[in-house]
Formats: structure tokens, sequence, C-alpha cells
């Protein structure tokens, strides 16, 4: 199961599927010996529970609720009819080459949000996430603020991580699989709400010049 499905989640681990398991979101089959089977359609429903968490971060209620009324489809393209700030996001699959043409840029362009931070750099692959920055960065160069100049939107991003993963923690059980599921769905959670809160309080500003 892991092998096949870490070449677009390389950081896929036994426990992250044992916590998926006991939320109800995938139910593989015993062996007599008590192994767990995984057949196709369990690895497609994973495949579309791991795209939802990455491309739309959604919680893990949302996408059950998505499961029981349209069950698994091709990509993860319906949810995007639920409310939210990433509700738009299309999920994608791009390596290095499709994500230039994708967002319109060129290599120098990867490169240099590479250099300062703002496309981690090494990938193989990337998804909606790395497209929407790399559109949005392209859309803020044209204007005359290039890459160099959004470094401190980096750091405030990396900030505001940090405090969620240091309030998400202490969810976080050593050993204990669901502990550590929950407490990555509580973060994402927290993230999405950051956003919003982001959103409003930036349009507030402008609104105020």
């Amino acid at each position: 199961m892991l092998q096949i499905l870490r070449d677009e989640f390389p950081d896929l681990a036994h426990s992250k599927l044992h916590y998926l398991e006991s939320e109800g979101l995938i139910t593989p089959e015993r062996t007599a010996s008590g192994y767990r089977k995984y057949c196709r359609e369990d690895v497609d429903r994973l495949r579309f529970v791991l795209r939802a968490q990455r491309d739309r971060f959604w919680p893990l209620k949302v996408i059950k609720e998505h499961l029981l009324e349209h069950g698994v489809d091709s990509e993860v393209t319906s949810i995007a009819s639920r409310p939210g700030p990433s509700s738009t996001l299309q999920a994608v699959r791009l390596d290095r080459h499709g994500l230039a043409r994708e967002a319109a840029v060129d290599e120098e362009f990867l490169v240099e949000l590479e250099q300062f931070g703002l496309l981690a750099d090494g990938g193989l692959f990337y998804g909606a996430t790395e497209l929407e920055i790399v559109s949005a960065a392209r859309a803020l160069a044209e204007e005359g603020l290039h890459p160099r100049h959004l470094v401190m939107l980096r750091t405030a991003a990396e900030r505001e991580a940090h405090m969620i993963r240091s309030i998400a923690r202490p969810r976080s059980r050593s050993g204990d699989a669901a502990a550590r599921g929950e407490a990555e769905d509580f973060a994402r959670d927290l993230g999405e709400s950051m956003i919003s809160l982001h959103s409003a309080v930036l349009r507030s500003k402008l609104r105020e010049g």
C-alpha cells in the first residue's frame, strides 16, 4: 500500500493508515493472521482522502461526509462546491515542467521562488497549493512585487505555522497513531481559520487606506 502511494505522498506512514482506519475512512480486510489486506478500492479511497487533505485542507469529518454522499471521484473536484478559503483549489499533480507551464512562468522564476523560500526545492511533484503559490507570485511580480519583496510574507506564514503546531502538538501522544492524526486535523482546521482571519483583516486594512 505505502509503496503504491509514496511517489505522490512521500511522507505517508503506517501510523497514518492506522489512524484513517480507526476513523472509518478506510476499511481493509484482515487475513486469518490479522494482517491488513488492501484492495484496489481501498487504494483509490485512500488516495482520495489524502488528496482532499493536501489539496483542499478539509478535515476528515468533511471528507467522510463527501464520501458518504458521493463516493470516490477520480479527482477531488466536487468538494470545491463546499464553502471555505480553499474551496476553489483543484486537485492537480504536476512535475516541475508542468508546474511552470500551468502557472505561465519560466524555470528562472521557479528558482527565484525557491531561493526566497516561497517554494520548496527538490520536489518531484507539485500539487494545487504549489500551483497557487507560483501563480499568485507571478501576478504580484507583474505588478512589481517580486519574490525578494515577499520574504516578510513567508516569514509571517512560518510564524503562524509554528504557532499552530505548538498548539496542536500536545494533542499528539508518541506512539498513538489516532492522537497524531487528530492533531494533524486540528492543526489543519486552525490553519483554515487563520487563513479566513488573515483575509478579513487584510480587506479591513485596505479599506482604511
